[in-house]
């Protein structure tokens, strides 16, 4: 028997206490607050630093990528820092004139918000794409753009949580309601516009399942022939270790069904059923859009400085299946839902293979 003495565990950073509620959506006002008076002049100060600094930082940027002799990575990554910093108090500095100019009218606000949410995705985005050289191919947004639809994305990077925002809302008008993941509130401008918009985040490992799940089914309540709801099925960004510890867990809990099905994916992960099914249950006459994308895979944020993302072709597929031919019963659905991930699966490998 050991008798070592167990290391302590990291104390909770400040923005960690002031994001751990389980349930954003019931955290106190104090809180919230609370968060914003941390995460907003962090955000601001650091533009500004940016931006005072920004011949020195690039000289020295320009100087590790010239040492390193592998192109203009670290340069082209401060110039993105700098783009997103910059969209970042661009919006902190409308949302008093948004918030005052909604006032009085649901439909006003709403319209207001989602307006900023396409500018501040496709400025993320489009900076993103010139600043590395990708292009981008997309396929099939038009016959995703008319609600009511429920949205199931592939989820390998931060930066495919905009991929729907630009080319569903962007270029066609579709309102999305996202369910996002709670770490999100750090972000000045997702903590705000997600707040005002019908969104709701979650908590990635939340022992609150079932609470967790009826708040993702209620955003498919009332939902209009211009909306949609935005989901990431697979809960996590995907990754082979992920994959793999998802296989055991459910080879431990006995689900050696879904084990094998989970086995003979490679390029997502399971998805997390009780969110997706919920949804279908709730919008009985909502269509289901799912969207594939390959060329991201190396837009972690480790990888971004590993040039992982420069110079890729990014292939996007959205395909919509009409609600008559989703099965009515839960049984049928589970199965269909699994069917449709792998042509996910399917279609990225396809695609990856003949990107490279």
């Amino acid at each position: 028997m050991s008798t070592a003495t167990p290391a302590p565990s990291r104390p909770p950073s400040l923005l960690d206490r002031l994001t751990r509620e389980r349930d954003i959506a019931r955290e106190r006002l104090a809180l919230r607050y609370a968060r914003r008076t941390v995460t907003v002049p962090i955000y601001l100060a650091s533009f500004l630093i940016n931006t005072a600094a920004a011949p020195i930082f690039l000289v020295v940027a320009l100087t590790g990528d010239l040492a390193r002799g592998r192109g203009t990575i670290f340069v082209r990554c401060i110039l993105a820092l700098w783009a997103y910093l910059a969209v970042e108090t661009f919006g902190l500095m409308l949302f008093l004139p948004l918030w005052l100019l909604g006032q009085g009218s649901e439909h006003r606000r709403l319209a207001l918000h989602h307006w900023f949410a396409r500018v501040w995705a496709r400025w993320v985005f489009w900076s993103i794409v010139r600043l590395f050289e990708m292009r981008v191919d997309v396929e099939g947004d038009e016959e995703a753009a008319e609600g009511p639809v429920i949205v199931f994305c592939r989820h390998v990077s931060p930066v495919d949580n905009l991929l729907p925002l630009v080319f569903l809302e962007g270029r066609h008008g579709l309102w999305l309601r996202w369910v996002m993941n709670s770490w999100l509130v750090r972000d000045p401008c997702i903590d705000f516009v997600g707040h005002r918009l019908r969104s709701t985040f979650l908590t990635v490992g939340s022992r609150e399942g079932s609470r967790q799940i009826a708040k993702v089914s209620a955003l498919a309540d009332d939902l209009e022939p211009r909306e949609g709801v935005l989901v990431f099925p697979e809960g996590a960004l995907f990754t082979p270790a992920r994959l793999a510890r998802a296989v055991a867990r459910m080879r431990r809990s006995g689900d050696e069904e879904e084990a094998q099905l989970a086995e003979g994916l490679r390029h997502v992960l399971p998805p997390q059923l009780g969110g997706p099914l919920a949804l279908l249950e709730r919008a009985p006459h909502a269509d289901v859009v799912f969207c594939a994308h390959t060329g991201l895979e190396g837009g972690s944020y480790r990888s971004l400085l590993a040039g992982g993302i420069l110079r890729r072709e990014v292939r996007i597929a959205f395909w919509r299946v009409p609600r008559a031919e989703v099965p009515e019963d839960i049984g049928g659905r589970t199965s269909w839902l699994h069917a449709q991930w792998r042509r996910v699966d399917h279609w990225i490998e396809e695609n990856a293979l003949s990107q490279d």
